[in-house]
């Protein structure tokens, strides 16, 4: 069995894997493994796209990636100065937004999410039980400061339950070994018709091979070929449709387009900080939250394959409690990264439920759980968390701002304004200017061409670009 365990090595922690190939040795037909890996690919749909950001820029053997303007947006924000985010800690938020399963993520094996853990607080003098994630704000009730220290529980043991066997297939399908797949059922799910037309190879997977599998199923719809025995993720179309999703709200963010009439393209929008909300707040959505955003129409890499079977998983047979299918295919927002007035009402998957209890060493603990989740501790006590911070959104107002063509967020004033015009060698008579109101239906289209596209705004208003520019 390929489950897993990591011996090979004193100073790092590997896991086992097996692979089934064909004949040639040229493609991988499936792998077999066990919890280790498969709590891998898991912990991929949980991670916030500014983490993904951040990782895929890493150097592996494959080297850094692009993810449409997931990348130039994230690097925008590290590029934007401290005096436009509306405290000084949300511009880190964004830079390493922290993981709402953390809980269950930091007991993997391999966990390549360098993120570092939740920071609670809560008031030492208060019957009430608030909470916060930012030290040194006033307790609601009492008016002293938060400051006693709340340690997070890890009591989940990662997601997927110790003793279940997996076949995976390339496009990271994760089968269930079983008696629907079994033996010579799973042989001819695969087209395998002889033993002897097969090859086997035993591996020995690293942490910086994982950064290389998250690399690969972002990009590649054979991610275990591409992965181990190729060079470089065989890039397929990337896909995301609206047409089946029900859209909510009543977000209204009014933008001015700044258009070359030559070839059409967009080449900035400018908008207040609503706008630049909207497009920030795409670095706090995990994973997993937008393959469930957009279904079947989603065709990014592997990933919707990956969340697809995680889906069709028994949460009563495969996973270590209830709520960990929850945390995958209805991941939610970490609650002090979530605006209070939540910019695109669709991103409300989950809710996250907290309970604190006195350790022996008299420091409180936390632990938190999706809704309905089961508590495995008995008296305890449910807590209210209380972030003030993420009432007026993350950066301040009133102000202009401006995002590029593919997402880089600037601050605008007038001379700031000439020298982007310098920057696009753009002469005057060929731009038009173009103001367009957009809703949840337009800003999911954006978030949609971020991950798709370098060119998000041409995409998403190409429309509203030839109308524009018509005599």
């Amino acid at each position: 069995m390929a489950s897993a365990t990591s011996t090979a090595s004193q100073t790092e922690e590997q896991v086992s894997l097996k692979l089934v190939l064909n004949e040639k040795g040229n493609k991988v037909l499936f792998a077999e493994a066990g919890k280790d890996f498969v709590d891998i690919l898991c912990s991929f749909l949980t991670m916030p796209l500014g983490t993904i950001a951040r990782l895929v820029e890493k150097e592996s053997s494959i080297g850094p990636v692009s993810i449409g303007c997931l990348n130039s947006l994230y690097q925008s924000v590290a590029d934007l100065d401290e005096s436009c985010f509306y405290n000084d800690t949300i511009k880190q938020m964004l830079l390493k937004p922290s993981n709402s399963a953390e809980d269950y993520c930091n007991t993997l094996t391999l966990n390549i999410d360098d993120t570092p853990p939740t920071k609670y607080f809560a008031c030492t003098y208060c019957d009430d039980l608030f909470i916060s994630t930012f030290k040194d704000k006033h307790c609601p009730r009492c008016g002293i400061c938060v400051t006693g220290p709340l340690f997070l529980k890890h009591s989940c043991h990662g997601f997927i339950d110790g003793v279940a066997t997996f076949a995976i297939t390339d496009d990271l399908t994760v089968l269930p070994y079983c008696i629907d797949y079994a033996c010579f059922g799973l042989l001819q799910e695969f087209g395998i018709k002889f033993p002897s037309s097969v090859k086997e190879m035993v591996l020995n997977v690293t942490k910086q091979k994982v950064l290389d599998l998250l690399k690969c199923s972002l990009l590649s719809k054979y991610t275990l070929t591409d992965l181990f025995l190729g060079q470089k993720p065989s890039i397929g179309d990337s896909r995301f449709f609206l047409s089946d999703i029900e859209f909510s709200g009543d977000l209204q963010i009014t933008l001015k387009l700044v258009i070359r009439k030559s070839d059409d393209k967009i080449l900035c929008a400018q908008g207040e900080q609503d706008f630049v909300n909207l497009l920030l707040s795409f670095l706090t959505f995990p994973l997993g939250e937008i393959t469930r955003i957009f279904g079947k129409n989603c065709s990014m890499g592997s990933i919707n394959r990956l969340y697809e079977s995680m889906t069709k998983l028994n949460e009563n047979k495969y996973f270590t409690t209830k709520g960990a299918k929850n945390r995958l295919v209805g991941p939610c927002i970490s609650p002090h990264l979530k605006l209070n007035n939540q910019i695109l009402p669709i991103i409300e998957s989950g809710i996250l439920d907290y309970y604190r209890y006195s350790h022996v060493s008299g420091n409180h603990i936390v632990q938190y759980s999706n809704a309905g989740e089961d508590v495995s501790y008995a008296k305890l006590k449910k807590i209210n968390v209380y972030n003030p911070q993420s009432l007026e959104g993350y950066v301040k107002g009133p102000a202009m701002y401006v995002a590029t063509d593919d997402l880089v967020i600037s601050h605008l004033s007038p001379i700031s304004a000439l020298s982007y015009l310098n920057r696009f060698k753009t002469p005057a008579y060929d731009l038009k200017e173009k103001v367009v109101t957009i809703g949840v239906k337009e800003s999911l289209s954006i978030l949609k061409a971020a991950l798709t596209s370098t060119s998000a705004l041409t995409n998403v208003f190409h429309i509203l670009v030839i109308i524009a520019i018509l005599p």
